[in-house]
């Protein structure tokens, strides 16, 4: 069986063993429609792999296996990313570093997934700022709403020197960071009304990140916010215990938000910053010569999803539209204006870090 067929057909019996996005669809079944995109993401994957690499060279180094877990879906384009980073590696390292994808969050939530780098139990993860500050109380700062207004300044800043400054920190904790991965920003949804100034904000019960920056964020425009595990979200708006959330194109479609919620109002308030990490005592355990190797396809992998994400989420917001969801787009300045002392509150904690931020645009 040739190397590229193993990997789709891998990609389509992991699909076919595993429950719906996150725990918290409507459906625990496995659709043949989840087959597909895992079949796809694959052949995709392996095809840029193709693409991209040289012809398999000899084994470099003492064989290793690595674990890739993330919490996105077969289809994601972390998904696709993981295994393109896979096929990279495996080719250029002789198949002497082999690795392990595993998706949906199988190995544990984000914060359970940062933990397991730090003591080497897993080796590779992308996980959302949010569940960074325990670790480092400055990645709360990407918390911040409005802070950027563009992907590609989210993507200029973060790759810069000031990027580099914030994620260096932790290094302290044993993680290292090779960019960051893109899931557009997120938007509002709730099943009472559209939300098109701020104004329609206020009385709503949302559920937002557990973070106290999000929650005052949301707060500062009126909303009953409140911190939920991700996996409760589906149910809770299936039961009106919460009104609405926020969350990113990917995440209201692939978890069929749009069953259980009329309208998407495209706030784009807050912008996830999505570290892929490496636990250290993985790196150390790498020759130097498979460190470049590892390195060379982090980076590339992040190229490669950030060009995917940009290509899928114009399919995201027609995948909700055609799902019977109200779509608005909104005049963001009143919100910012409206989000300021949020600023203002957390000037002493985070205002030098924003300073730097802005002057990095």
């Amino acid at each position: 069986m040739n190397k590229k067929l193993g990997v789709v057909l891998a990609a389509a019996m992991a699909v076919t063993s595993m429950t719906g996005c996150g725990g918290s669809s409507s459906s625990t079944s496995t659709t043949a429609a989840d087959t597909a995109a895992a079949t796809t993401a694959a052949e995709a994957a392996a095809d840029k792999a193709a693409a991209d690499g040289s012809e398999a060279k000899a084994p470099v180094g003492d064989p290793i296996e690595l674990t890739f877990g993330h919490g996105q879906a077969e289809g994601h384009p972390y998904q696709q990313a993981a295994l393109y980073f896979k096929d990279l590696v495996e080719k250029e390292s002789g198949g002497s570093i082999t690795v392990t994808v595993a998706p949906n969050g199988t190995l544990g939530d984000e914060r359970e997934s940062v933990e397991a780098l730090q003591m080497g139990t897993m080796d590779i993860s992308v996980a959302v700022a949010a569940a960074l500050s325990g670790f480092d109380s400055n990645m709360d700062v990407f918390n911040m709403p409005y802070l950027f207004d563009s992907r590609e300044e989210a993507f200029k800043v973060l790759d810069g020197e000031v990027g580099q400054e914030l994620f260096g920190n932790l290094e302290s904790q044993g993680i290292k960071v090779f960019g960051t991965y893109d899931l557009g920003f997120r938007s509002m949804t709730n099943s009472t009304r559209p939300i098109e100034t701020p104004d329609d904000c206020k009385g709503l019960r949302v559920r937002t990140l557990e973070s106290s920056v999000c929650v005052d964020a949301l707060g500062a425009l009126g909303m009953d916010a409140v911190s939920m595990s991700f996996s409760e979200l589906f149910t809770a708006l299936q039961t009106g215990a919460v009104d609405g959330q926020e969350n990113p194109l990917f995440t209201i479609y692939n978890s069929r938000f749009y069953e259980v919620q009329k309208y998407l109002s495209l706030t784009e308030h807050f912008y996830p910053v999505c570290p892929l990490m490496m636990s250290e005592i993985t790196w150390n355990k790498l020759s130097p010569e498979q460190q470049d190797i590892v390195a060379d396809a982090m980076k590339k992998s992040v190229d490669y999803e950030r060009e995917l994400a940009g290509e899928e989420l114009d399919k995201m917001l027609e995948g909700c539209k055609e799902k019977g969801m109200e779509v608005n787009e909104v005049d963001k300045a009143p919100f910012i204006e409206a989000v300021q002392p949020v600023y203002e509150k957390y000037n002493s904690q985070f205002g030098s870090l924003i300073e730097k931020i802005n002057a990095a645009k």
